[in-house]
């Protein structure tokens, strides 16, 4: 290699380095200053449900922590599509972050051919932010107990109906009639809510419903819980046995979470990943989650991670298992 073509190679790397640098000390500053306007928190249902009030309890506290305002963007349809397909093209500066749940990040990878957003590869992972409390409830002319409703779906096969107005709602019932051993024919709905009324009017038989949005119709004798999904009985039913006490095997519960575009700096994901799990240690948003009957759970982002890729593992044979066609 000549003089001048060894000077020519160094002065290549020279400026590889200087294109390097350039690309990565903006970013670098914009994590030391972050954040310094407002941040979006991408919600992909719409406003008034669970959701929804999980996600704006969190951004009142985001926004108290960091001295900026973090607003909702509710963006619903097609079972968290559309809001994740937004989120994973926002930019990655650290100024949306989107809210994760189960059917947008492990169902959806399992339940559509193709997916217009890959789950692991378009976002980075913040941090847990709990579990809801499921109940399987049924019209009170069906059964007293989940022992007497099996029998009678047994004696039925196909003609009791559960109703489903989500991919939550709709996997964990066909995987209770599974593990129960029972035939059931599914209604699909555009909402849990109006699931709900027509189970009150007898229009179906049963459904798996968050318990807070079922609770005032519990107490009123509308509806009546047979059980609850999660594992250990809930202090606002304390009456109502869970599903493994009842003999059945039963794993799946529902999760949120927070993610980000993928790309943005680690030092922002930091720094969001410590306030989100300071605010869900305190007293006042343990109490507004259990108001909401939701559990919170907190994560690292590489905990995180782990647990998205194990949960689009386990859904997805989950689907196959139970044979829900792909979408």
């Amino acid at each position: 290699m000549s003089f001048l073509e060894d000077e020519l190679g160094k002065i290549r790397i020279t400026r590889v380095a200087l294109v390097a640098a350039l690309t990565i000390l903006p970013l670098l500053a914009a994590a030391q200053t972050y954040p310094s306007r407002p941040i979006r928190i991408i919600v992909p249902q719409g406003a008034g449900g669970t959701s929804d009030l999980l996600a704006r309890a969190v951004a009142q506290k985001l926004g108290d922590a960091f001295g900026q305002q973090v607003v909702v963007d509710n963006r619903p349809g097609a079972n968290g599509i559309i809001g994740m397909e937004l989120g994973a093209k926002a930019a990655p500066d650290g100024y949306t972050v989107v809210f994760g749940s189960s059917p947008t990040h492990a169902i959806n990878p399992g339940l559509y051919r193709k997916l217009s957003y890959d789950p692991l590869a378009d976002f980075a992972p913040i941090s847990m932010l709990g579990r809801p409390l499921y109940a399987v409830i049924v019209n009170p002319a069906v059964a007293n107990t989940l022992r007497e409703f099996i029998s009678t779906a047994k004696a039925n096969p196909g003609k009791l109906h559960f109703a489903a107005g989500s991919s939550n709602a709709w996997i964990g019932t066909e995987l209770f009639a599974t593990a129960a051993g029972i035939k059931l024919s599914h209604v699909p709905y555009k909402s849990n809510s109006q699931a709900l009324i027509d189970l009150i009017g007898g229009r179906v038989e049963v459904m798996i419903e968050p318990v807070m949005s079922a609770l005032s119709h519990i107490q009123s004798g509308k509806v009546r819980a047979l059980a609850v999904t999660n594992p250990k009985r809930l202090a606002i039913v304390p009456e109502v046995p869970t599903l493994a006490e009842s003999g059945i095997p039963y794993k799946l519960t529902p999760w949120a979470a927070f993610y980000a575009p993928a790309g943005v700096p680690k030092d922002v994901i930091v720094k969001l990943n410590e306030q989100i799990v300071q605010m869900l240690k305190t007293p006042d948003m343990i109490g507004r989650f259990a108001a909401l009957g939701f559990e919170p759970e907190s994560s690292t982002p590489e905990q995180l991670h782990a647990f998205t890729a194990q949960e689009i593992a386990e859904y997805a044979r989950i689907i196959k298992e139970i044979g829900i066609p792909l979408q």
